[in-house]
């Protein structure tokens, strides 16, 4: 009897270290794909903002808010302390009503 007690009990042992090293695995390989996505996303979102100031740069106020509008209709563009604002961008813009060429999108 106490053999197997001892079969059962080293088997359990066997089987938790095996479920513990897969964790400790499968962990490590979800953080490194985690880390690809930031890194990934980081790098997307510069060159879009790069993207961005050159092609809104330059361009009028009523082009810019329509712009806005199209790209979240269902977030109002709206002006506020010199830009123009809706959910997920803002634009700069200068006295004479048009969008600031420089770090335009933010």
């Amino acid at each position: 009897m106490a053999k197997w007690i001892a079969v059962v009990l080293g088997g359990l042992l066997l089987l938790t270290n095996g479920f513990w090293l897969y964790s400790a695995i499968d962990l490590a390989v979800t953080e490194k794909y985690r880390q690809q996505g930031e890194y990934e996303a980081e790098h997307r979102i510069e060159a879009l903002e790069s993207l961005c100031n050159k092609l809104v740069g330059g361009m009028p106020k009523s082009e810019a808010v329509k712009l806005l509008n199209e790209l979240s209709p269902e977030f109002e563009a709206y002006e506020k302390e010199g830009r123009l604002n809706t959910i997920w961008l803002s634009f700069k813009v200068n006295e004479q009503g048009n969008v600031i060429n420089e770090e335009a999108c933010q």
